[in-house]
């Protein structure tokens, strides 16, 4: 079987299902931490957003795993650099001070 018959028949299978879209990725709504939201969300682009939208969830990840029964300093060292990656990309997209801002109230909660 090909992959596009693959994918014609996941897709044909769906057609009596009621799927539910979710905004956000299941728990996301009960985390705490910084919020995109407070910012001018209506002047930044979609991939202003979507940037802003992954490093604070890189955050919520850093934060849940700082308490985890199973921390490891290898998978830390791994969430750091993803969040530092995210930052950079806030940065290329140009909104590095929010950005910045964003990290520096995540520090000052912990």
């Amino acid at each position: 079987m090909s992959a596009s018959q693959r994918e014609n028949a996941e897709v044909s299978g769906l057609k009596d299902e009621n799927p539910v879209v979710r905004a956000a990725p299941v728990g996301v709504e009960q985390q705490a931490g910084p919020q995109v939201e407070d910012y001018d969300i209506e002047s930044l682009t979609p991939m202003q957003a979507h940037y802003l939208e992954a490093l604070r969830q890189l955050i919520v990840v850093k934060n849940e795993y700082q308490a985890a029964p199973d921390y490891e300093a290898w998978m830390m060292d791994a969430v750091k650099r993803s969040i530092y990656s995210a930052l950079r990309d806030c940065i290329e997209a140009n909104i590095g001070p929010i950005a910045k801002e964003l990290l520096n109230r995540e520090h000052q909660v912990n």
